[in-house]
Parts: C-alpha cells; sequence; structure tokens
C-alpha cells in the first residue's frame, strides 16, 4: 500500500546564538545538493525499515525537496533580541519599498508562517498601488 512520508531536516550548529542558528542552519540547507539529501532519506529509510521488508531501490517512488530555508523566516526572542520601536525593527527597514519594488514574503513580518506572507504580500500590494502614476 503506498504512503506518503513527510520527512524535516533541521540542521543546528551548537554554541551559537539563536540569530547565528538560524542563519548557519538556513546557508546549510541551501548549500545541501538534492543528492546528498536523496542519498541520506535513501539511507535513513533503509536502515530505519529494510528489518520489515523495505528495500528503497524499489520501494521509494519519488522524493521531492522542499528547501524551507528561503521561506522560514527569523522570528524576534524577547529574551534574546533589542527592544527596538516598530521602525527600526530589521524586518520593517528591510521591506522599505525601492522605487517601484516593493517587499512581501514571510521575512517581510518576521513571522515564519503563512498567514504572515499573506499579510505582507497584501501590504506590499497596498505599497505598489500608492505609488503615483507619473513615477511608473
Amino acid at each position: 500500500m503506498p504512503i506518503l512520508v513527510h520527512m524535516t531536516r533541521t540542521p543546528c550548529q551548537p554554541g551559537l546564538d539563536q540569530r547565528a542558528q538560524n542563519r548557519a542552519g538556513r546557508a546549510d540547507l541551501l548549500a545541501t545538493s538534492f543528492a546528498t539529501f536523496e542519498r541520506n532519506i535513501r539511507d535513513q529509510l533503509d536502515r530505519t525499515l529494510r528489518p520489515g521488508g523495505f528495500n528503497p531501490a524499489e520501494d521509494i517512488t519519488a522524493i521531492t525537496v522542499n528547501r524551507w530555508p528561503h521561506g522560514y523566516a527569523y522570528e524576534y526572542n524577547p529574551l534574546f533580541d533589542p527592544d527596538w520601536d516598530e521602525p527600526d525593527q530589521p524586518h520593517v527597514v528591510g521591506r522599505q519599498p525601492f522605487g517601484r519594488i516593493t517587499i512581501a514574503n514571510s521575512d517581510s513580518g518576521a513571522g515564519a508562517y503563512t498567514d504572515s506572507a499573506i499579510d505582507q504580500a497584501h501590504r506590499a500590494v497596498g505599497e505598489v498601488l500608492a505609488i503615483e502614476p507619473g513615477h511608473w
């Protein structure tokens, strides 16, 4: 009987603070080749499931790798991050319009969730619509 298996890899670097861990993990995921992901997935499933008759060469139909680091926003931690005034928060500074370019993603909302990305898209479209027609 076919099944879907969801696996997650969360790379960590012991000894780094949360912000540095986030950057290091993001870089690690982006630098890892698909071949490495596939080899590691097949190896892990083989070691775990072979005693039950699993054979990765025959039993794996497809592997999809989603590199979520590009969409996984850093969320501020009140224990370690400064208490910035809202206009000075890095995500607010980083999403400022540049000419006709506006920024919309979960990073621009400092929240790693779909609702944050949607809210930021709504904000960015509003910024584009507010640009005077002569500046297009």
